[in-house]
């Protein structure tokens, strides 16, 4: 970590007065809007885009907060001097920005065959969360930086399921310097699910498959949206979840993976292995992960079944 805070802070000494776009990856979460903002209070002249749209929870944020962000397409690339990208380092999460030039990338996911160029990297995929790295390498956090950073960590650790110690101490040094409360970062981390959510959500559990293989019960669902609200819930119960979304637009599926923490095998690699073979990206972390695929929902769905059993009948070898 020491190398990559010095690496950052030669980087912002660099571009500090550069004018930079910052983004994430599409459907933001709360751990890239809020490392957005992280880095918008480092750089003065930057501006906050958004991909597409962001998930509900972030969505509830961003109004409560009152942050200012633009549609990344509809800025002229000729009018900036890069884009600055946080939580995301895949072309196949972040199409939007192709022709850009992107200065720098921080993200904690693993590196991937999809991985987007840019002129400094900088990766700790040990790291929970981005919002951990950024805690750790802003050269000064405000109280309001902290409170946001903090309510990342905790909705990005699935409340701390994922942590590590470290974890814990940039969480414990957030609160301090935000003079918040744990319970109301929690509120904003893991908001109440909305009345249409729920009914998805309720709706996806109607249709899912069952089945047993090695020990574990998996489920699979398809959704027209939320794949990655529905295949949280699911992994509440069941050992592994994929969940599949058609993108119509685009021709593509899309897939959301969850495993509980006892699962020997990491679904990042399973989503590699899917995308590879069904002609798209994949990646994201050991027991939440997520790939495309230039397939529709069942037959991809299939192939995430089929690449599991083969991986677990591995690991009982």
């Amino acid at each position: 970590m020491k190398r990559l805070k010095a690496e950052f802070e030669s980087f912002l000494e660099k571009n500090k007065d550069a004018k930079l776009v910052i983004t994430g990856h599409s459907n933001m979460d709360l751990d890239a809007l809020c490392c957005c903002y992280a880095m918008r209070s480092v750089l003065p002249n930057a501006v906050m885009a958004y991909p597409d749209k962001l998930d509900a929870p972030a969505k509830a944020f961003y109004e409560h907060l009152g942050m200012e962000f633009v549609e990344l397409g509809k800025l002229n690339k000729e009018e900036f001097d890069g884009l600055v990208v946080v939580d995301c380092s895949t072309s196949v999460l972040l199409e939007e920005a192709k022709g850009w030039k992107i200065k720098l990338i921080i993200d904690h996911h693993h590196k991937s065959e999809n991985n987007l160029p840019a002129e400094l990297t900088l990766r700790d995929k040990d790291a929970p969360s981005t919002a951990e790295m950024m805690a750790e390498m802003l050269p000064a956090v405000s109280a309001d930086v902290a409170f946001v950073l903090g309510v990342a960590i905790v909705s990005d650790t699935a409340r701390f399921k994922s942590a590590r110690a470290h974890t814990f101490a940039m969480l414990a040094r957030m609160l301090e310097i935000s003079g918040k409360e744990y319970s109301e970062m929690l509120g904003f981390a893991e908001p109440e699910v909305d009345l249409e959510n729920k009914l998805n959500v309720l709706e996806a559990f109607r249709n899912m498959r069952i089945q047993m293989h090695g020990g574990y019960v998996v489920v699979t669902s398809v959704v027209p949206a939320h794949e990655s609200l529905v295949s949280s819930a699911f992994s509440d119960l069941a050992d592994v979840a994929f969940v599949g979304k058609w993108k119509n637009e685009i021709s593509e599926t899309r897939i959301s993976s969850r495993a509980r923490k006892h699962v020997k095998v990491k679904m990042n690699e399973v989503m590699q292995e899917v995308a590879a073979e069904l002609g798209g990206g994949g990646g994201g972390h050991a027991k939440a992960a997520g790939c495309s695929a230039k397939a529709r929902p069942g037959e991809t769905l299939d192939k995430c079944i089929e690449v599991l059993i083969r991986k677990i009948d591995e690991v009982e070898k």
